[in-house]
């Protein structure tokens, strides 16, 4: 048996077509596509679409992220309309114009996707961890803490969330993070995603082996994309760190709202002034 798992797109096609390419070439028994499909990234429709079809045609099983709840947000009668806090959603406001009605489609995506291995093995999949979908599995963690993070322990674990793509055996079970196929931050470029493949070398025996897979895409048509569609102009001040993210391969998201997050929210500085200031402090990197 084999398995494709893929996740973190955001919205970059490109980097979403060079793994459909790899995937239906490997051509795997099934594919999980783990969350966060849209947002922060230039195409969402498209990226949407492709895997919707997949959906429906070969039966792939999408699951709802972080960034797909951000978008649903977005819609709901409490979502901010002004403000620093629409400020701080402008990316998923954005996002959610251009979905085209998918957002009911968006909703009824399951929080966790649950398959068997031939010897009764459980294979589960979430896009973060049993404690929800923003609460990520970091490889620098502690058994003790992901023990805890995945418990009830199954035979194949498999999160995503960080965009780091890892794998690590725990106890008896293989936990695997896929990656992100639009924006990695482990300083790779490439696109990742995962090849699960069942081994039985003998009867009544069997286990799990992960493969991460890095393909190379278009980025050259990525930043064309991202200047194209109107994200970058269109989606507040903020959405220049988020670029920035994805130009190299880094997360620094975590590190804005550390140092200006509470001083947007109390207006005491402009998103875009401290947009400006922390971009001014990270070095450059060539595309």
């Amino acid at each position: 048996m084999k398995i494709a798992v893929l996740s973190d797109v955001h919205g970059v096609l490109p980097a979403l077509q060079s793994v459909l390419a790899d995937v239906d070439a490997w051509r795997p028994d099934a594919v999980v596509v783990n969350g966060d499909m849209v947002n922060r990234g230039p195409s969402p429709l498209a990226c949407w679409q492709l895997l919707a079809e997949r959906q429906r045609t070969n039966g792939w099983q999408l699951l709802r992220g972080n960034h797909e709840d951000f978008v649903i947000n977005m819609t709901l009668p409490d979502a901010p309309q002004s403000g620093p806090q629409l400020e701080l959603q402008l990316s998923a406001l954005w996002t959610s114009k251009r979905l085209h009605g998918q957002i009911a489609a968006l909703q009824a995506l399951p929080a966790a996707v649950h398959l068997q291995d031939a010897q009764g093995g459980a294979l589960r999949f979430v896009h973060a961890s049993m404690a929800g979908n923003r609460d990520g599995l970091h490889r620098s963690a502690s058994n003790s803490t992901i023990r805890k993070q995945v418990a009830p322990l199954p035979s194949v674990f498999c999160t995503a969330h960080t965009h780091w793509a890892w794998m690590r055996t725990l106890d008896a079970t293989l936990v695997v993070n896929s990656g992100s196929v639009g924006t990695p931050f482990d300083g790779d470029k490439r696109a990742a995603y995962v090849q699960l493949t069942w081994r039985q070398p003998f009867a009544g025996g069997g286990s799990w082996r992960a493969q991460i897979m890095r393909l190379p895409y278009d980025r050259a048509q990525a930043q064309k994309d991202f200047e194209s569609s109107g994200y970058l102009h269109e989606s507040g001040a903020l959405t220049s760190v988020l670029h920035a993210e994805w130009r190299l391969a880094q997360s620094l998201w975590p590190a804005w709202v550390a140092r200006f997050e509470a001083d947007v929210l109390a207006e005491k500085i402009s998103a875009a002034q401290a947009a400006a200031q922390f971009l001014s402090s990270i070095a450059e990197q060539p595309n």
